[in-house]
């Protein structure tokens, strides 16, 4: 039987997965990313990553593809070596940014994914070419959301029989975006600006050099309720309560200024999102509350503009903030009924759920190269791996 590889590329992390057919998987090993940070900043403020350090005797544009198809020949002779021949029937990517093919190139483009490495063949389009496509490896790629989407599509048409282009998967952990099915055109939802946001609780952003932005990102995302936590914790009582109207319909409260000093948060010395949403889910903490409501809230609706752009029916979220806290999932999903009830737009009514398989992220590359008559056995082991790998207490 054909085997499959899939290759997830991450702005930390670079892994190979080697899979029959069925679903089974061979061997799999985790490498470092080339955009992995070393530490150090270069020139013009840049940060230094790993390809920076290695491979220096070739030009920058031609670094990545390289480390990517050397890691790639390194896998593949561990591989051999630990389980014997194999045979690759075709290969996926998930790659970390925008996606597309340029003069026969897999080219990404994203946050973290440093355009110093781009190549300058398309000065309207500059991409970061990541690898070649291959005789002997037929390539698919996708945005990392767009494959988590398809291997979430995949369980959705063989156990409810929806059509997975209908469908959407949501990433609502370090960072927050959307892939959908079958859509060239990643759906960047982390970088849909919130209106109402004022702007003293704008962030940095990936998307945006040299100065903040009120990305979607910077409010629903594991970083963002850290850092909202962070500057409502920093800003002085009289300002806190001037902007409290800005927040009227997405919280039941009154004044920010009374929740921040009554807040519990400030007690620990690592405020990051676990601290704000475990005092959030036991309804401790004022503050608290607030910060995961309005993370619900932007959730809300950026799933709903998505939905009404693309005609979806369903949507699963997946990653760590929602593995996690499938309470802060509910209320998302209260919120999107709340503001659609009686909708004409949204027939039948979308669903937002938790995504009822376990780490699309780990199946995505694959699913975008899964042939059509083992979709079922796949389902079937990505339902599996949910109840196999969730956390203690989840």
């Amino acid at each position: 039987m054909p085997d499959l590889l899939g290759m997830d590329l991450g702005g930390t992390k670079l892994d190979f997965l080697l899979a029959a057919e069925d679903g089974t998987f061979l061997y799999e090993k985790q490498y470092d990313s080339p955009f992995q940070k070393t530490g150090k900043i270069l020139g013009k403020g840049n940060s230094e990553v790993l390809v920076d350090t290695i491979l220096t005797h070739i030009p920058e544009e031609q670094r990545v593809a390289a480390y990517i198809d050397q890691t790639e020949d390194r896998f593949l002779k561990e591989a051999k070596k630990e389980i014997g021949s194999f045979g690759i029937a075709g290969k996926g990517a998930s790659l970390c940014g925008k996606t597309w093919e340029q003069e026969g190139n897999i080219v990404i483009a994203g946050g973290n994914t440093p355009m110093r490495f781009a190549s300058g063949q398309n000065k309207d389009k500059p991409g970061i070419v990541v690898m070649k496509a291959k005789a002997d490896h037929p390539v698919k790629a996708a945005n990392d959301g767009t494959a988590a989407a398809t291997a979430q599509g995949i369980y959705y048409k063989v156990t409810h029989g929806i059509d997975p282009e209908t469908t959407a998967y949501f990433i609502l952990g370090t960072g927050f975006g959307c892939g959908i099915p079958g859509c060239d055109v990643p759906a960047e939802i982390g970088h849909i600006p919130v209106g109402f946001m004022p702007k003293a609780l704008w962030q940095t952003c990936g998307c945006t050099a040299g100065h903040p932005t009120a990305c979607a990102e910077n409010y629903a995302s594991g970083r963002g309720i850290s850092n909202c936590a962070k500057i409502l914790l920093s800003l002085k009582s009289p300002f806190l309560k001037n902007i409290s109207p800005c927040f009227g319909r997405h919280a039941g409260f009154s004044d920010l200024s009374e929740l921040a000093a009554d807040s519990r948060i400030s007690r620990h010395a690592e405020i990051d999102a676990k601290t704000v949403m475990d005092y959030a889910k036991s309804n401790a903490d004022g503050l608290a509350v607030f910060i995961a409501d309005l993370a619900a809230q932007v959730t809300a609706d950026a799933a709903i503009a998505i939905a009404q752009l693309f005609g979806l029916t369903r949507i699963g979220i997946g990653e760590s903030v929602a593995r996690l806290n499938p309470w802060h999932v509910d209320n998302i999903a209260k919120k999107v009924a709340d503001r659609t009830r009686n909708s004409n737009m949204l027939v039948p009514p979308l669903k937002v759920e938790l995504t009822p398989i376990h780490n699309p992220a780990k199946y995505g590359a694959l699913s975008l190269v899964v042939p059509e008559s083992q979709y079922e056995i796949w389902a079937k082991k990505m339902a599996a791996s949910l109840h196999k790998d969730l956390p203690a207490g989840s």
